[in-house]
């Protein structure tokens, strides 16, 4: 029996490969860095890469390109990608790749809940949560 791949929805576990580079596909800012969230759980609804990550499969990519300034609002209480912020272009292409797409544990839920929700609006731990 062929199983049809699971895609990226409400409460699935997805893990996702970042790079970014100066032009699609480039990697000289950032080289595959590995980012695993349950997709759905912010306060302020889906980020701007959860909208970009809906409906994909594991082995889709999405390519976006995307202003310095911009990164922290795109990633919101995901991740923040300090290689990124730290990069002199102003602008560049970051390049998400789905690895694998699961549905999420209960527990895992709770617990990435627990982890958004842990940190206030003058949280000043550096997790960009607020």
């Amino acid at each position: 029996m062929n199983a049809e791949k699971p895609s990226v929805g409400p409460l699935k576990r997805v893990i996702v490969s970042i790079s970014a580079g100066s032009r699609p596909a480039g990697k000289e800012i950032l080289d595959s860095n590995i980012l695993e969230f349950i997709f759905g759980l912010g306060r302020e609804g889906l980020t701007p890469l959860e909208r970009s990550l809906a409906g994909k499969k594991a082995g889709d990519s999405v390519t976006i390109e995307i202003d310095r300034a911009d990164v922290p609002g795109f990633f919101g209480h995901l991740h923040t990608c300090h290689q990124a912020l730290e990069s002199r272009l102003e602008n560049f292409y970051m390049n998400f790749k789905v690895c694998g797409v699961e549905t999420a544990s209960p527990r895992e839920v709770i617990r990435a809940m627990a982890r958004i929700t842990s940190c206030g609006d003058d949280c000043a731990c550096g997790c960009h949560c607020g």
